[in-house]
């Protein structure tokens, strides 16, 4: 259920795209590299990126913004 995955991957399913763009200026880090965290690999069944899940919510817009600031589409999913 996407209740019980990370505010970010359930914010991407919704489309929420404020937040989505809150975190790629640079905002919730931690002090991670945002490349680093852009092609992480997510605790969900098919251990997706934030671009693969993103795609498979159907969410174009986030999509887009993914890769424009750099989320690899060779970061496979784990499969």
């Amino acid at each position: 259920a996407i209740g019980a995955l990370p505010t970010r991957l359930a914010d991407l399913a919704r489309g929420d795209l404020a937040s989505l763009r809150a975190f790629l200026s640079g905002q919730g880090t931690r002090g991670t590299s945002l490349a680093a965290q852009l092609d992480a690999r997510h605790d969900t069944e098919k251990q997706d990126t934030l671009l693969t899940w993103a795609a498979r919510h159907g969410q174009a817009e986030a999509v887009r913004l993914l890769l424009e600031a750099g989320a690899s589409v060779g970061a496979t999913d784990g499969r």
